[in-house]
């Protein structure tokens, strides 16, 4: 079984948001996604979505992307990102799940051995994505753009930190793999100590799948993150992915 990652899909099927006004790479860009995933992902495996799912701004506008997304192969478990503002209600999210997609907030799941935990996070003002990040026209794919000011932000990232250590508590034990999903960063390329890798490191998680920052669209996925204290980090943003998931771990 292999485990796979792609993140900030922005699918907009009900109210259509062209998405190449950031970059010729989006044009068409849920086809080249389900292509790549229909060529690489077999039923058996688990497809970490680490956030950014859908523009839809209501949860009935986001039904067409739920059931493609359960139309292809795979397990598939979700996180909310920044964008997500159809994710209100987390028991409503889950009436409308396909079979095989599953949601996390607050808690975890465990898939054939593979135990995920995971948390919106939140933008975090100390850390330098100026030597991994392109010039991108739009405001919105900056990663400092909800900076609402400090006081305001730690408050956010506190209770953010409180809902990942939540979910975090769920992870079995003696799952032969523990992931958690962020969408937003937890550190930098850098891989310097933040309050997020502190906590990933003392619930022994192997492998941080998140998204948020964009790139390109290149055609091969280099991933510019590594290990820290035993932990790999992957940043999947479906663009800087190359609009393919990418394989995080066989099993």
């Amino acid at each position: 079984m292999n485990v796979w990652g792609i993140a900030d899909l922005h699918l907009s099927f009900a109210r259509p948001k062209p998405m190449d006004v950031f970059g010729a790479h989006w044009a068409d860009h849920a086809a080249h996604v389900a292509a790549s995933w229909q060529e690489s992902v077999r039923d058996e495996d688990v497809v970490c979505l680490p956030g950014d799912l859908s523009w839809g701004m209501r949860l009935a506008e986001v039904e067409e992307e739920l059931r493609w997304l359960g139309g292809l192969p795979g397990r598939k478990v979700l996180i909310k990102g920044n964008h997500d503002y159809w994710w209100s209600s987390l028991t409503k999210v889950r009436t409308v799940l396909p079979p095989g997609v599953f949601a996390l907030q607050n808690d975890a799941v465990t898939v054939d051995g593979v135990s995920l935990a995971g948390a919106r996070g939140w933008v975090d003002p100390a850390l330098d994505f100026r030597g991994l990040l392109p010039q991108l026209p739009g405001q919105d794919f900056l990663p400092q753009h909800d900076i609402r000011g400090g006081a305001e932000d730690r408050k956010i990232y506190d209770r953010e930190l409180e809902r990942l250590e939540a979910s975090l508590r769920g992870l079995d034990g003696d799952a032969k793999l523990r992931i958690a999903l962020l969408h937003f960063p937890p550190t930098s390329p850098a891989l310097e100590e933040t309050p997020v890798t502190r906590l990933l490191e003392r619930y022994r998680v192997d492998i941080v799948v998140f998204g948020h920052l964009h790139g390109t669209g290149g055609e091969t996925f280099t991933n510019p993150y590594g290990t820290r204290s035993g932990i790999v980090y992957y940043l999947v943003s479906a663009d800087f992915a190359g609009f393919r998931p990418v394989r995080l771990a066989r099993v």
